[in-house]
């Protein structure tokens, strides 16, 4: 049974019909690839002005027909159920988590065989998805993005509405459409890589410790300020814990009304 926060098709087309729908929150993919704005969208004259972007119902539903798939990017930024789910979901996990739409007709999909740097839970919400799974990877050096040699797959399934399929960050897989209008919503669980620690890291040795002069005019005075520089790293790195610093690389995370703090989560 669906998470009663996840949309059905009659939200979903209420809200593409509302008028108000506009890139970057809608985008569609043909073949693997991004198309155009100007053939699914609209302008319109708001306030006297003439604003760009705006999804065209008939547009839309016209290249559906024709193969390509509609993609509804972070869903949790303006539904406000899909938000609560995700931000529940943030704070069980201790990862952030986004949430994407997708809807393809039969037989179509929207990528090809790609990576995402991301453990994904898929929810189905209507119609019949095909899904093939390759390996994940052995170890930490691999890329997000399209995997034109994946291997043999590790698993071909048939989700439905209702149900939920788990695929684990970095593992090549690609979903067609088998049965109508095939909806689903991919929850996407981020991790902190290399480089955002690093970026976590050096965010916090720069922190400024206050009591010195922004702009020292001698050298004596720039020569302190350096030394108090490294002393406040120092210090930095003394405090922090490997736990500590990789809550914050992973973070922010979400308030969540009525749920208690992380015990892993920085106070401050």
């Amino acid at each position: 049974m669906l998470p009663h926060e996840v949309p059905g098709l009659d939200d979903l087309g209420d809200a593409l019909r509302g008028g108000l729908m506009r890139t970057p929150y809608v985008e569609m993919v043909r073949e693997g690839a991004v198309v155009e704005a100007h053939e699914f969208c609209a302008e319109r004259v708001v306030a006297g002005r003439v604003s760009e972007g705006f999804a065209d119902p008939e547009r839309v539903m016209r290249l559906l027909g024709e193969g390509a798939t509609l993609l509804l990017p972070q869903l949790d930024q303006w539904h406000a159920s899909v938000g609560e789910l995700t931000a529940r979901l943030a704070h069980d996990v201790g990862r952030r988590v986004e949430a994407f739409c997708f809807a393809t007709m039969a037989g179509r999909r929207g990528l090809d065989v790609h990576r995402d740097d991301a453990d994904v839970l898929v929810v189905q919400v209507a119609g019949r998805k095909e899904w093939t799974v390759y390996g994940a990877p052995a170890d930490g050096h691999w890329r997000p993005g399209p995997v034109p040699e994946p291997g043999e797959p590790v698993l071909r399934t048939v989700i439905g509405a209702g149900d939920v399929l788990y695929v684990p960050r970095g593992a090549p897989h690609t979903a067609t459409g088998d049965e109508g209008l095939s909806v689903h919503i991919a929850l996407t669980i981020r991790e902190a890589g290399a480089a955002r620690i690093r970026q976590t890291l050096a965010a916090l040795l720069t922190e400024d410790p206050g009591g010195r002069a922004a702009r020292p005019l001698t050298e004596d005075q720039l020569l302190d300020s350096v030394r108090d520089a490294i002393e406040a790293a120092r210090k930095a790195l003394d405090e922090v814990t490997p736990e500590e610093l990789l809550a914050r690389a992973r973070g922010p995370l979400p308030d969540v009304p009525g749920a208690a703090p992380r015990a892993d989560w920085p106070t401050a």
